[in-house]
Protein backbone atom coordinates (compact mmCIF):
# COMPACT_ATOMS: atom_id res chain seq x y z
CA UNK A 1 0.00 0.00 0.00
CA UNK A 2 1.32 3.43 -0.92
CA UNK A 3 2.41 5.88 1.77
CA UNK A 4 1.30 9.49 1.33
CA UNK A 5 3.78 12.08 2.60
CA UNK A 6 5.06 15.59 1.99
CA UNK A 7 7.38 15.92 -0.98
CA UNK A 8 11.09 16.63 -0.57
CA UNK A 9 13.57 18.04 -3.08
CA UNK A 10 15.02 14.55 -3.44
CA UNK A 11 11.69 13.45 -4.96
CA UNK A 12 11.92 15.93 -7.84
CA UNK A 13 13.51 13.56 -10.41
CA UNK A 14 10.58 11.15 -10.02
CA UNK A 15 8.05 14.02 -9.89
CA UNK A 16 9.50 15.45 -13.11
CA UNK A 17 9.45 12.09 -14.88
CA UNK A 18 5.82 11.42 -13.96
CA UNK A 19 4.78 14.89 -15.09
CA UNK A 20 6.60 14.54 -18.42
CA UNK A 21 4.68 11.34 -19.12
CA UNK A 22 1.53 13.48 -19.22
CA UNK A 23 3.26 16.20 -21.23
CA UNK A 24 4.25 13.74 -23.96
CA UNK A 25 1.32 11.33 -24.02
CA UNK A 26 -1.81 12.88 -22.46
CA UNK A 27 -4.01 15.96 -22.53
CA UNK A 28 -4.10 16.25 -18.72
CA UNK A 29 -1.64 19.12 -19.06
CA UNK A 30 -1.38 21.66 -21.85
CA UNK A 31 2.40 21.77 -21.59
CA UNK A 32 3.81 20.40 -24.84
CA UNK A 33 7.53 20.40 -24.03
CA UNK A 34 8.98 18.20 -21.25
CA UNK A 35 10.12 19.99 -18.10
CA UNK A 36 13.74 19.93 -17.01
CA UNK A 37 14.79 19.08 -13.49
CA UNK A 38 15.98 22.66 -13.01
CA UNK A 39 12.58 24.02 -14.04
CA UNK A 40 10.88 21.72 -11.56
CA UNK A 41 13.23 22.89 -8.80
CA UNK A 42 12.05 26.45 -9.46
CA UNK A 43 8.45 25.21 -9.42
CA UNK A 44 9.00 23.37 -6.14
CA UNK A 45 10.61 26.42 -4.54
CA UNK A 46 7.44 28.45 -5.21
CA UNK A 47 5.47 26.00 -3.09
CA UNK A 48 5.78 25.27 0.60
CA UNK A 49 3.53 25.31 3.66
CA UNK A 50 0.93 27.58 2.02
CA UNK A 51 0.81 25.50 -1.19
CA UNK A 52 1.77 21.91 -0.36
CA UNK A 53 3.19 19.20 -2.61
CA UNK A 54 2.73 15.57 -1.57
CA UNK A 55 3.83 12.24 -3.05
CA UNK A 56 2.70 8.62 -3.01
CA UNK A 57 5.53 6.20 -2.31
CA UNK A 58 5.61 2.42 -2.85
CA UNK A 59 8.64 0.28 -1.98
CA UNK A 60 10.79 3.39 -1.74
CA UNK A 61 9.77 4.73 -5.17
CA UNK A 62 7.59 7.77 -5.87
CA UNK A 63 4.63 6.62 -7.99
CA UNK A 64 2.46 9.73 -7.94
CA UNK A 65 2.20 13.28 -6.70
CA UNK A 66 -0.28 16.07 -6.07
CA UNK A 67 0.05 19.79 -5.45
CA UNK A 68 -1.88 22.93 -4.63
CA UNK A 69 -0.57 25.90 -6.60
CA UNK A 70 -1.53 29.60 -6.42
CA UNK A 71 -4.52 30.28 -8.64
CA UNK A 72 -3.40 33.85 -9.31
CA UNK A 73 -0.66 36.23 -8.16
CA UNK A 74 -3.31 38.84 -7.27
CA UNK A 75 -3.66 39.21 -3.52
CA UNK A 76 -7.43 38.73 -3.37
CA UNK A 77 -6.96 35.16 -4.62
CA UNK A 78 -4.49 34.27 -1.85
CA UNK A 79 -6.79 31.63 -0.30
CA UNK A 80 -7.79 30.04 -3.60
CA UNK A 81 -5.59 27.29 -5.05
CA UNK A 82 -5.47 25.01 -8.10
CA UNK A 83 -5.02 21.29 -7.58
CA UNK A 84 -2.97 18.92 -9.75
CA UNK A 85 -2.69 15.12 -9.48
CA UNK A 86 -0.40 12.92 -11.60
CA UNK A 87 0.17 9.15 -11.37
CA UNK A 88 2.99 7.10 -12.89
CA UNK A 89 1.74 5.19 -15.95
CA UNK A 90 2.74 1.88 -14.33
CA UNK A 91 0.80 2.59 -11.12
CA UNK A 92 -2.57 3.68 -12.46
CA UNK A 93 -5.82 1.93 -11.58
CA UNK A 94 -4.91 1.26 -7.94
CA UNK A 95 -6.72 4.19 -6.29
CA UNK A 96 -3.62 6.35 -5.84
CA UNK A 97 -5.30 9.36 -7.44
CA UNK A 98 -8.05 9.43 -4.81
CA UNK A 99 -5.58 9.04 -1.95
CA UNK A 100 -3.41 11.85 -3.27
CA UNK A 101 -6.36 14.18 -3.91
CA UNK A 102 -7.74 13.62 -0.42
CA UNK A 103 -4.29 14.09 1.09
CA UNK A 104 -3.56 17.36 -0.65
CA UNK A 105 -7.03 18.75 0.17
CA UNK A 106 -6.44 17.96 3.84
CA UNK A 107 -3.06 19.70 3.65
CA UNK A 108 -4.70 22.70 1.97
CA UNK A 109 -7.32 22.88 4.70
CA UNK A 110 -4.59 23.05 7.33
CA UNK A 111 -2.81 25.74 5.31
CA UNK A 112 -5.91 27.95 5.30
CA UNK A 113 -7.00 27.45 1.69
CA UNK A 114 -10.72 28.21 1.27
CA UNK A 115 -11.46 27.29 -2.35
CA UNK A 116 -9.83 24.70 -4.61
CA UNK A 117 -10.18 24.73 -8.40
CA UNK A 118 -9.30 21.99 -10.87
CA UNK A 119 -8.95 22.21 -14.64
CA UNK A 120 -9.88 18.94 -16.36
CA UNK A 121 -9.43 18.61 -20.10
CA UNK A 122 -12.22 17.35 -22.33
CA UNK A 123 -12.19 13.56 -22.56
CA UNK A 124 -10.54 12.93 -19.18
CA UNK A 125 -13.51 11.02 -17.78
CA UNK A 126 -11.50 9.30 -15.02
CA UNK A 127 -10.35 12.64 -13.65
CA UNK A 128 -13.90 14.03 -13.68
CA UNK A 129 -15.11 11.03 -11.69
CA UNK A 130 -12.16 11.28 -9.31
CA UNK A 131 -12.99 14.88 -8.43
CA UNK A 132 -16.77 14.38 -8.31
CA UNK A 133 -16.36 11.62 -5.71
CA UNK A 134 -14.47 14.11 -3.51
CA UNK A 135 -17.20 16.76 -3.66
CA UNK A 136 -16.07 18.90 -6.62
CA UNK A 137 -18.81 20.40 -8.79
CA UNK A 138 -18.60 21.84 -12.28
CA UNK A 139 -18.29 25.62 -12.00
CA UNK A 140 -17.89 26.31 -15.70
CA UNK A 141 -16.69 25.17 -19.12
CA UNK A 142 -14.03 26.87 -21.23
CA UNK A 143 -14.78 25.99 -24.85
CA UNK A 144 -12.03 25.21 -27.37
CA UNK A 145 -9.26 26.89 -25.38
CA UNK A 146 -6.41 24.39 -25.84
CA UNK A 147 -4.89 22.55 -28.79
CA UNK A 148 -2.87 19.38 -28.35
CA UNK A 149 -2.21 16.35 -30.54
CA UNK A 150 -4.13 18.02 -33.35
CA UNK A 151 -7.32 18.50 -31.34
CA UNK A 152 -8.91 21.71 -30.07
CA UNK A 153 -10.20 20.92 -26.60
CA UNK A 154 -12.62 22.20 -23.98
CA UNK A 155 -11.61 22.51 -20.32
CA UNK A 156 -13.93 21.85 -17.38
CA UNK A 157 -13.50 24.10 -14.34
CA UNK A 158 -14.29 22.19 -11.16
CA UNK A 159 -14.52 23.70 -7.69
CA UNK A 160 -14.64 22.55 -4.08
CA UNK A 161 -14.99 24.67 -0.94
CA UNK A 162 -12.80 23.92 2.05
CA UNK A 163 -14.39 26.71 4.12
CA UNK A 164 -16.74 24.36 5.96
CA UNK A 165 -13.88 21.97 6.67
CA UNK A 166 -11.89 24.84 8.15
CA UNK A 167 -14.74 25.84 10.42
CA UNK A 168 -15.23 22.29 11.62
CA UNK A 169 -11.53 21.74 12.14
CA UNK A 170 -11.25 24.90 14.23
CA UNK A 171 -14.18 23.90 16.46
CA UNK A 172 -13.95 21.42 19.27
CA UNK A 173 -15.32 18.01 18.28
CA UNK A 174 -17.89 18.30 21.07
CA UNK A 175 -19.28 21.51 19.58
CA UNK A 176 -20.63 19.79 16.49
CA UNK A 177 -22.20 17.12 18.69
CA UNK A 178 -23.81 19.77 20.90
CA UNK A 179 -25.29 21.55 17.88
CA UNK A 180 -26.77 18.27 16.65
CA UNK A 181 -28.27 17.58 20.08
CA UNK A 182 -29.80 21.06 20.30
CA UNK A 183 -31.25 20.75 16.80
CA UNK A 184 -32.71 17.32 17.53
CA UNK A 185 -34.19 18.53 20.81
CA UNK A 186 -35.87 21.45 19.02
CA UNK A 187 -37.25 19.17 16.31
CA UNK A 188 -38.60 16.71 18.86
CA UNK A 189 -40.25 19.53 20.80
CA UNK A 190 -41.91 20.82 17.62
CA UNK A 191 -43.21 17.30 16.98
CA UNK A 192 -44.72 17.16 20.49
CA UNK A 193 -42.19 14.68 21.92
CA UNK A 194 -41.48 16.63 25.11
CA UNK A 195 -39.79 13.71 26.89
CA UNK A 196 -37.48 13.05 23.96
CA UNK A 197 -36.74 16.76 23.63
CA UNK A 198 -35.87 16.93 27.34
CA UNK A 199 -33.49 13.97 27.02
CA UNK A 200 -31.63 15.55 24.10
CA UNK A 201 -31.48 18.94 25.83
CA UNK A 202 -30.05 17.27 28.94
CA UNK A 203 -27.41 15.58 26.79
CA UNK A 204 -26.49 18.91 25.20
CA UNK A 205 -26.10 20.58 28.59
CA UNK A 206 -24.04 17.66 29.91
CA UNK A 207 -21.72 17.92 26.89
CA UNK A 208 -21.35 21.71 27.09
CA UNK A 209 -22.57 23.10 30.45
CA UNK A 210 -21.48 26.65 29.56
CA UNK A 211 -23.07 26.76 26.11
CA UNK A 212 -25.94 29.30 26.40
CA UNK A 213 -27.77 27.74 23.44
CA UNK A 214 -27.94 24.40 25.24
CA UNK A 215 -29.25 26.11 28.39
CA UNK A 216 -31.80 28.03 26.34
CA UNK A 217 -33.10 24.87 24.71
CA UNK A 218 -33.29 23.14 28.10
CA UNK A 219 -35.38 26.08 29.33
CA UNK A 220 -37.74 25.85 26.35
CA UNK A 221 -38.30 22.15 26.99
CA UNK A 222 -38.76 22.63 30.75
CA UNK A 223 -41.40 25.29 30.10
CA UNK A 224 -43.23 22.98 27.70
CA UNK A 225 -43.07 20.26 30.39
CA UNK A 226 -44.78 22.63 32.91
CA UNK A 227 -41.61 22.88 35.01
CA UNK A 228 -41.31 26.69 35.39
CA UNK A 229 -38.67 26.51 38.11
CA UNK A 230 -36.27 24.52 35.89
CA UNK A 231 -37.11 26.75 32.92
CA UNK A 232 -36.30 29.89 34.89
CA UNK A 233 -33.00 28.43 36.15
CA UNK A 234 -31.92 27.45 32.62
CA UNK A 235 -32.92 30.85 31.22
CA UNK A 236 -30.94 32.60 33.95
CA UNK A 237 -27.85 30.54 33.13
CA UNK A 238 -28.24 31.40 29.44
CA UNK A 239 -28.65 35.10 30.26
CA UNK A 240 -25.34 35.05 32.12
CA UNK A 241 -23.72 34.83 28.67
CA UNK A 242 -25.58 37.93 27.47
CA UNK A 243 -29.10 39.24 27.08
CA UNK A 244 -31.09 38.31 24.01
CA UNK A 245 -34.79 38.74 23.35
CA UNK A 246 -35.40 34.99 23.24
CA UNK A 247 -33.70 34.40 26.59
CA UNK A 248 -35.55 37.26 28.28
CA UNK A 249 -38.89 36.06 26.89
CA UNK A 250 -38.11 32.53 28.04
CA UNK A 251 -37.43 33.66 31.61
CA UNK A 252 -40.43 36.00 31.58
CA UNK A 253 -42.71 33.12 30.61
CA UNK A 254 -41.15 30.84 33.21
CA UNK A 255 -41.60 33.45 35.92
CA UNK A 256 -45.19 34.22 34.91
CA UNK A 257 -46.05 30.53 34.91
CA UNK A 258 -44.39 30.03 38.28
CA UNK A 259 -46.22 32.96 39.90
CA UNK A 260 -43.45 35.57 39.90
CA UNK A 261 -45.51 38.05 37.94
CA UNK A 262 -43.45 41.16 38.72
CA UNK A 263 -40.27 39.38 37.69
CA UNK A 264 -41.94 38.21 34.50
CA UNK A 265 -43.16 41.70 33.72
CA UNK A 266 -39.65 43.12 34.23
CA UNK A 267 -38.13 40.56 31.85
CA UNK A 268 -40.89 41.10 29.29
CA UNK A 269 -40.38 44.88 29.37
CA UNK A 270 -36.62 44.46 28.89
CA UNK A 271 -37.23 42.08 25.97
CA UNK A 272 -39.66 44.53 24.35
CA UNK A 273 -37.18 47.38 24.80
CA UNK A 274 -34.38 45.26 23.32
CA UNK A 275 -36.51 44.23 20.31
CA UNK A 276 -39.47 46.57 19.80
CA UNK A 277 -40.62 44.45 16.87
CA UNK A 278 -40.83 41.19 18.83
CA UNK A 279 -44.39 39.89 19.04
CA UNK A 280 -43.34 37.23 21.57
CA UNK A 281 -42.02 39.89 23.94
CA UNK A 282 -45.25 41.90 23.63
CA UNK A 283 -47.34 38.81 24.31
CA UNK A 284 -45.40 38.05 27.51
CA UNK A 285 -45.83 41.67 28.57
CA UNK A 286 -49.59 41.53 27.87
CA UNK A 287 -49.97 38.40 29.99
CA UNK A 288 -48.06 40.09 32.82
CA UNK A 289 -50.27 43.18 32.65
CA UNK A 290 -53.38 41.02 32.77
CA UNK A 291 -52.10 39.01 35.73
CA UNK A 292 -51.22 42.21 37.57
CA UNK A 293 -54.76 43.48 37.16
CA UNK A 294 -53.69 46.56 35.20
CA UNK A 295 -56.40 48.54 33.40
CA UNK A 296 -58.11 46.43 30.79
CA UNK A 297 -57.37 48.91 28.01
CA UNK A 298 -53.64 48.66 28.75
CA UNK A 299 -53.62 44.87 28.59
CA UNK A 300 -55.80 44.84 25.47
CA UNK A 301 -53.48 47.28 23.76
CA UNK A 302 -50.48 45.06 24.53
CA UNK A 303 -52.27 41.97 23.17
CA UNK A 304 -53.29 43.76 19.98
CA UNK A 305 -49.76 45.01 19.46
CA UNK A 306 -48.44 41.44 19.81
CA UNK A 307 -50.80 40.26 17.06
CA UNK A 308 -49.78 43.17 14.81
CA UNK A 309 -46.09 42.30 15.20
CA UNK A 310 -46.57 38.54 14.78
CA UNK A 311 -49.77 37.33 13.05
CA UNK A 312 -49.14 33.75 14.22
CA UNK A 313 -50.04 34.93 17.74
CA UNK A 314 -53.57 35.90 16.67
CA UNK A 315 -55.31 32.87 18.28
CA UNK A 316 -53.76 33.62 21.68
CA UNK A 317 -54.66 37.29 21.35
CA UNK A 318 -58.24 36.51 20.31
CA UNK A 319 -58.62 34.29 23.39
CA UNK A 320 -57.35 37.13 25.58
CA UNK A 321 -59.74 39.61 23.98
CA UNK A 322 -62.68 37.29 24.67
CA UNK A 323 -61.48 36.86 28.21
CA UNK A 324 -61.15 40.59 28.84
CA UNK A 325 -64.40 41.41 27.01
CA UNK A 326 -66.77 38.67 28.28
CA UNK A 327 -70.34 38.35 26.92
CA UNK A 328 -72.74 40.87 28.37
CA UNK A 329 -74.58 38.09 30.25
CA UNK A 330 -71.53 37.53 32.42
CA UNK A 331 -70.81 40.11 35.09
CA UNK A 332 -67.71 42.17 34.47
CA UNK A 333 -64.74 40.74 36.29
CA UNK A 334 -66.34 37.34 36.88
CA UNK A 335 -63.49 35.58 35.16
CA UNK A 336 -60.79 37.37 37.11
CA UNK A 337 -59.47 36.36 40.48
CA UNK A 338 -58.22 32.84 41.20
CA UNK A 339 -58.68 31.45 37.66
CA UNK A 340 -56.84 34.32 35.97
CA UNK A 341 -53.45 32.65 36.44
CA UNK A 342 -54.74 29.43 34.88
CA UNK A 343 -56.11 31.36 31.92
CA UNK A 344 -52.85 33.22 31.49
CA UNK A 345 -50.89 29.98 31.58
CA UNK A 346 -53.31 28.53 29.04
CA UNK A 347 -52.62 31.53 26.83
CA UNK A 348 -48.88 31.00 27.08
CA UNK A 349 -49.01 27.30 26.40
CA UNK A 350 -51.63 27.68 23.73
CA UNK A 351 -49.08 29.88 22.00
CA UNK A 352 -46.19 27.48 22.60
CA UNK A 353 -48.00 24.30 21.62
CA UNK A 354 -50.01 26.01 18.89
CA UNK A 355 -46.84 27.04 17.10
CA UNK A 356 -45.27 23.62 17.73
CA UNK A 357 -48.24 21.57 16.58
CA UNK A 358 -48.67 23.58 13.41
CA UNK A 359 -45.16 22.56 12.39
CA UNK A 360 -46.20 18.91 12.31
CA UNK A 361 -49.68 19.31 10.82
CA UNK A 362 -50.31 18.91 7.10
CA UNK A 363 -50.84 22.17 5.31
CA UNK A 364 -54.50 23.16 4.92
CA UNK A 365 -56.03 22.72 1.46
CA UNK A 366 -55.14 25.50 -0.90
CA UNK A 367 -57.93 27.55 -2.35
CA UNK A 368 -55.95 27.87 -5.56
CA UNK A 369 -54.53 24.92 -7.53
CA UNK A 370 -51.17 23.73 -6.23
CA UNK A 371 -48.09 24.61 -8.24
CA UNK A 372 -47.04 21.89 -10.70
CA UNK A 373 -44.29 19.54 -9.48
CA UNK A 374 -40.73 20.62 -10.20
CA UNK A 375 -40.06 17.40 -12.13
CA UNK A 376 -43.36 16.50 -13.84
CA UNK A 377 -44.49 12.92 -14.20
CA UNK A 378 -44.36 9.87 -11.97
CA UNK A 379 -42.05 6.92 -11.48
CA UNK A 380 -38.31 6.65 -11.50
CA UNK A 381 -36.14 8.42 -14.07
CA UNK A 382 -32.80 7.30 -15.42
CA UNK A 383 -29.94 9.65 -14.51
CA UNK A 384 -29.83 11.07 -18.05
CA UNK A 385 -33.59 11.65 -18.19
CA UNK A 386 -33.41 13.19 -14.71
CA UNK A 387 -30.65 15.53 -15.91
CA UNK A 388 -32.84 16.78 -18.73
CA UNK A 389 -35.72 17.33 -16.31
CA UNK A 390 -33.47 19.14 -13.82
CA UNK A 391 -32.07 21.41 -16.54
CA UNK A 392 -35.61 22.32 -17.59
CA UNK A 393 -36.72 22.95 -14.02
CA UNK A 394 -33.61 24.99 -13.16
CA UNK A 395 -34.51 27.49 -15.87
CA UNK A 396 -37.36 28.65 -13.63
CA UNK A 397 -34.94 29.31 -10.74
CA UNK A 398 -36.77 27.17 -8.14
CA UNK A 399 -35.54 26.66 -4.58
CA UNK A 400 -32.47 24.38 -4.95
CA UNK A 401 -33.41 22.38 -1.83
CA UNK A 402 -36.89 21.63 -3.21
CA UNK A 403 -35.35 20.69 -6.55
CA UNK A 404 -32.92 18.33 -4.79
CA UNK A 405 -35.83 16.64 -2.98
CA UNK A 406 -37.70 16.22 -6.26
CA UNK A 407 -34.58 14.81 -7.93
CA UNK A 408 -33.97 12.32 -5.10
CA UNK A 409 -37.56 11.06 -5.40
CA UNK A 410 -37.38 10.61 -9.19
CA UNK A 411 -34.00 8.84 -9.05
CA UNK A 412 -34.83 6.48 -6.17
CA UNK A 413 -38.59 6.16 -6.26
CA UNK A 414 -38.98 7.29 -2.64
CA UNK A 415 -39.04 10.60 -0.79
CA UNK A 416 -35.81 11.71 0.82
CA UNK A 417 -37.59 12.81 3.99
CA UNK A 418 -40.75 10.82 4.80
CA UNK A 419 -41.18 12.82 8.04
CA UNK A 420 -40.71 16.48 8.83
CA UNK A 421 -38.26 15.62 11.61
CA UNK A 422 -36.07 13.81 9.06
CA UNK A 423 -35.88 16.96 6.96
CA UNK A 424 -34.93 19.19 9.88
CA UNK A 425 -32.21 16.76 10.98
CA UNK A 426 -30.96 16.02 7.46
CA UNK A 427 -31.64 12.29 7.83
CA UNK A 428 -32.10 10.31 4.64
CA UNK A 429 -30.81 7.08 3.15
CA UNK A 430 -27.87 7.52 0.74
CA UNK A 431 -29.26 7.38 -2.78
CA UNK A 432 -26.79 4.64 -3.75
CA UNK A 433 -28.35 2.39 -1.07
CA UNK A 434 -31.89 2.83 -2.36
CA UNK A 435 -31.40 2.49 -6.13
CA UNK A 436 -29.00 0.90 -8.59
CA UNK A 437 -27.42 2.44 -11.64
CA UNK A 438 -26.81 5.89 -10.16
CA UNK A 439 -23.64 7.76 -11.17
CA UNK A 440 -20.49 7.77 -9.06
CA UNK A 441 -20.43 10.65 -6.62
CA UNK A 442 -24.23 10.78 -6.19
CA UNK A 443 -24.04 10.47 -2.40
CA UNK A 444 -21.59 13.36 -2.10
CA UNK A 445 -23.88 15.38 -4.35
CA UNK A 446 -26.94 14.80 -2.15
CA UNK A 447 -24.91 15.32 1.02
CA UNK A 448 -24.51 18.91 -0.12
CA UNK A 449 -27.86 19.37 -1.86
CA UNK A 450 -29.90 18.13 1.14
CA UNK A 451 -27.76 19.51 3.96
CA UNK A 452 -29.97 20.78 6.83
CA UNK A 453 -27.86 23.94 7.02
CA UNK A 454 -28.86 26.29 4.15
CA UNK A 455 -25.41 27.89 4.01
CA UNK A 456 -23.86 24.55 3.03
CA UNK A 457 -26.23 23.77 0.14
CA UNK A 458 -26.05 24.74 -3.51
CA UNK A 459 -26.77 28.45 -3.71
CA UNK A 460 -28.96 28.24 -6.84
CA UNK A 461 -30.83 25.67 -8.89
CA UNK A 462 -28.42 26.34 -11.75
CA UNK A 463 -25.46 25.47 -9.54
CA UNK A 464 -27.19 22.25 -8.47
CA UNK A 465 -27.93 21.37 -12.09
CA UNK A 466 -24.29 21.98 -13.04
CA UNK A 467 -23.04 19.69 -10.27
CA UNK A 468 -25.49 16.96 -11.27
CA UNK A 469 -24.48 17.33 -14.90
CA UNK A 470 -20.81 16.73 -14.04
CA UNK A 471 -21.83 13.36 -12.52
CA UNK A 472 -24.24 12.19 -15.20
CA UNK A 473 -22.79 13.54 -18.41
CA UNK A 474 -18.99 13.74 -18.20
CA UNK A 475 -17.08 13.90 -21.49
CA UNK A 476 -16.32 10.55 -23.08
CA UNK A 477 -13.17 9.46 -24.88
Amino acid sequence: MAAIRSAAEADLPAVTEIYNQAVLRATGTFDTEPKTLEQQRDWFARHGAAHPVIVAEEAGAVVGWASLSPYSDRCAYARTAEVSVYIDEKARGRGLGGSLLEGVLEAGKKAGILQVLARVTEGNEASLRLHAKRGFFEAGLLRKVGEKFGKVLDVHILQKSLALLLILAAALPARAAVEDLIRESAVRLMAGDVAGARAKADEAVASAPRDPRAQEQLGNVALAALDPKAAEAAATRALADGETTARLVLRANARLTGGNVEGGRADAERAAALSPGSGAARLSLAVALELLGRPKAEALSAYRRAAELDPTLAPAVEAALRRLNPPSAAPAGARLGPILVILAVSTLFGWIFGKASKAGEPAPPLEEPAAPPLLPGTGRLSPRDALAAVDAAAAGAPDPFALAEALYRRLTGRPAFPRGTDRALGRYLPASETAKGLPAGIDAFFARALDPEPARRFATAAELAGAFRSLVNPPVL
